[in-house]
């Protein structure tokens, strides 16, 4: 867990899941052991790219309110 926010340039990569009471700005990767169940929690999100296991999501719209990142088959959803 990180308590705040991930700022811009800040890469966190993770073998189970990832949850921030901030604003996600860097990039995330969840699962990044192959973990496919791993999920991506915040209070927003304001990235460009997030990952799970090793599939990625380019993220085109930012205008995500508590956003939960999962993986669904072989696409990541966000919720």
């Amino acid at each position: 867990a990180i308590l705040g926010d991930l700022n811009y340039g800040a890469e966190v990569i993770a073998g189970e899941n990832i949850i921030v009471t901030g604003r996600i700005r860097g990039m995330a990767h969840a699962g990044a052991n192959g973990n496919k169940k791993a999920i991506i929690s915040a209070n927003a999100i304001d990235s460009t790219q997030v990952r799970i296991a090793n599939v990625v999501k380019e993220i085109t719209d930012n205008d995500y309110k508590l956003p939960f990142i999962y993986l669904d088959g072989e696409n990541i959803e966000i919720n």
